[in-house]
């Protein structure tokens, strides 16, 4: 496990990455400002110390997606029903009131382009290069959603290093969590001060070209416009950059979206 210094160090280091880049673009999505609040879950997914996560009474929407390369990270983004409903509901430009086909394909793309923000901060502050997953959506309660990732990551899973991301909608209220999964000497490879040198090889060569780290000019043209402020609740301009870039990557999804807007 690691010491209590490395885990204010990982704690400020995902600060800075979610402050400069993933707050900006949920703020970019949501059409409001985004505030965050990180808490760290002691002992894997042992939920004596995450008293502030939703009972497992609470049925939750999710999105997993994990980078794999220099580095292995899980991503796992939960949200209550009701709020998974306002997101798409947003994104997809009319009310949604079920997470349907066009619902699940609206929080995947959510989740991607939130987690391209995550590891743009990454790649450009350390050098390190990941291979992005697919997002995989999944229904249940948060304790059984996050086994998997968790189980991914390290065994046995109470010692995998868990930090619960908090992503709040400053006006509508909407949140979701964003869960960080770690193996600890990933964790203490990444807080590394030479962490650009520490590269390991375990995963060997990327299994596709969409490097993160200088070498994905999708995702560094995607997150550009993130850097400025949200201008106003009623714009959705940069919506609709996301999502035309988006189609470049993924059509399917993209169509879906389009389908959705021409109702």
């Amino acid at each position: 496990m690691l010491q209590e210094l490395e885990i204010k160090k990982l704690i400020e280091i995902f600060n800075d990455y979610l402050t400069t880049k993933t707050c900006k673009a949920l703020s970019a999505l949501l059409s409001e400002p985004v505030e965050h609040k990180l808490i760290r879950i002691g002992n894997g997914c042992d939920a004596s110390d995450a008293s502030y996560l939703p009972t497992e009474s609470i049925n939750m929407c999710s999105v997993r997606l994990n980078g794999k390369g220099d580095l292995h990270i899980e991503l796992l983004f939960t949200t209550e029903l009701t709020h998974g409903l306002k997101i798409a509901s947003k994104l997809l430009g009319s009310d949604v009131h079920e997470i349907d086909e066009m619902g699940t394909s609206a929080l995947q793309e959510v989740a991607n382009i939130l987690t391209g923000s995550f590891f743009n901060a990454l790649s450009v502050n350390t050098g390190f290069k990941v291979d992005l997953s697919t997002p995989v959506f999944k229904e249940g309660d948060w304790k059984n959603l996050i086994l998997e990732p968790v189980s991914d990551v390290i065994n046995p899973a109470s010692d995998a290093i868990v930090t619960d991301a908090i992503l709040t909608g400053g006006e509508t209220g909407t949140q979701i969590h964003m869960l960080i999964i770690q193996h600890p000497e990933h964790a203490r490879r990444l807080i590394s001060t030479n962490a650009s040198k520490s590269k390991s090889s375990e995963y060997g060569a990327a299994s596709n070209s969409n490097l993160l780290g200088g070498g994905n000019s999708e995702i560094d043209a995607l997150l550009a416009g993130f850097d400025s402020p949200v201008e106003s609740p009623d714009s959705n301009s940069e919506i609709d950059a996301l999502l035309n870039t988006s189609a470049e990557t993924n059509s399917e999804i993209d169509a879906l979206l389009q389908q959705s807007g021409g109702d």
